[in-house]
């Protein structure tokens, strides 16, 4: 399930725009965050602004028929390059070197209340789905040299659906019978 809200939220990710610019993708690059900033050196090279996923803790809560729930808590690393020159008297270059700052409000404005489903194998009934993003918490870092890592905290409401309401069979006093409740559908 969190392979595919992760697929979900890239889509959702992928589909934000620069503001500034014709409706063109604001982040180049897409991925699950490894701590890609603290070994930049290590790290297989990557064009900016970059957003990462960073999946925290997951409180699941079983609900019974194998159905479980969370309320889920992301962090998107949003990494940008670090100009240094952001006082006042650096008018030229000002503009630019503060222009990260604006990322986080743009992925807010594009991203807060997306909502989705995650389609079975068959395209029939879903099997789980995540309610509105909500952003909850800025963390800026600005501990790395080259970089700045804006983390952007979100939740959601995660269901999944994938395991639950299969095929049970009781057996009552020597009775056997099993229950599908959807008929078709691969064990």
């Amino acid at each position: 399930m969190i392979k595919e809200l992760y697929l979900a939220i890239e889509q959702k990710l992928m589909a934000v725009t620069d503001e500034q610019q014709d409706p063109q993708p604001l982040f180049k690059h897409f991925d699950l965050w490894n701590r890609q900033v603290e070994f930049i050196e290590e790290e297989t090279p990557f064009e900016t602004p970059a957003i990462f996923v960073e999946f925290m803790p997951i409180p699941w809560e079983t609900l019974g028929q194998n159905v479980q729930e969370a309320d889920l808590t992301l962090r998107f690393h949003i990494v940008t390059p670090w100009y240094a020159n952001t006082a006042a008297n650096t008018a030229n270059v000002r503009d630019a070197a503060l222009a990260y700052l604006d990322i986080p409000t743009v992925l807010f404005r594009q991203l807060h209340g997306q909502h989705g489903s995650f389609p079975n194998r068959q395209g029939e009934a879903p099997m789980g789905n995540f309610n509105a993003l909500t952003r909850v918490r800025s963390l800026p870092n600005h501990n790395h040299e080259r970089f700045v890592d804006s983390i952007e905290e979100y939740t959601c409401h995660l269901k999944d659906l994938s395991f639950g309401l299969r095929t049970v069979p009781v057996d009552t006093v020597g009775l056997s019978i099993e229950f599908d409740p959807h008929p078709g559908q691969p064990l």
